[in-house]
């Protein structure tokens, strides 16, 4: 087929500001669902390999740590006026609907008590105790997950503030290496630009799936000082002229 013949280029389509909207939560849910089921997975081995002999209460004290350090270092939000109690009202919401009002814990007691017992629903009832400790941490750490959920929510203010500070702290090395005749590096522009994103993502999917609990300081603040540099890099190094 000549040039001649050959259909013209088709026009690349772009989605409208809604459709970027709805697409971008979107993805941000799937991405909290597949952390969700990630820390569950972690647990899981972590029973089987590692902590056996705590059973579900490992996933219980941990949900108790991070509600301890939410406690410790947000006394305060602009979100959340009392951010402890206001997560701890929010616990006792999935508690009640989750395990009160649809039977299961009187079904878990009863089955506790009736697993000797023959028949059909003595062998459903030694299914569950032979499970138990796994339900009861997926449960334990969804709640952890709300926590944690909760705490990120509340620490993206200091997010906000390493962005904005290295972006303008990139903007006045931008300016002084523009009146000064300094040299451009596409190379480093490119590459800390694409930097940014798996920093703004990679604290989120870390810290909500980790099979123990940290003091969520430890994890956030070396992220930031990360993002707010490889905004810094990103401005300073973007190009002098547009």
């Amino acid at each position: 087929m000549t040039s001649a013949q050959r259909p013209p280029p088709q026009p690349i389509q772009r989605h409208g500001l809604i459709v970027s909207a709805i697409s971008l939560v979107l993805r941000i849910i799937g991405l909290l669902i597949a952390s969700l089921l990630f820390s569950i997975l972690v647990e899981f081995v972590g029973l089987l390999l590692f902590w056996g002999d705590q059973g579900w209460r490992h996933s219980q004290a941990m949900m108790s740590s991070e509600l301890g350090w939410l406690s410790e270092h947000f006394k305060s939000s602009l979100i959340l006026q009392r951010p402890g109690q206001t997560v701890v009202q929010w616990l006792d919401f999935l508690h009640q609907w989750l395990l009160v009002n649809t039977g299961f814990a009187d079904f878990a007691q009863q089955a506790r008590m009736s697993s000797q017992d023959n028949g059909s629903w003595g062998g459903i009832n030694q299914l569950y105790v032979s499970i138990e400790d796994f339900v009861l941490a997926a449960v334990y750490v969804s709640f952890t997950f709300v926590v944690r959920l909760s705490i990120l929510a509340l620490a993206t203010p200091l997010f906000l503030l390493a962005m904005f500070t290295g972006f303008i702290d990139g903007l006045m090395r931008r300016d002084l290496r523009k009146f000064g005749a300094g040299r451009e590096s596409s190379f480093v522009y490119h590459r800390a630009k694409r930097a940014v994103m798996p920093l703004l993502i990679v604290p989120w999917i870390l810290y909500l799936s980790l099979p123990f609990s940290l003091n969520p300081m430890a994890v956030f603040l070396p992220c930031a000082v990360m993002l707010g540099v490889a905004m810094a890099i990103t401005a300073s190094t973007f190009k002098k002229y547009l």
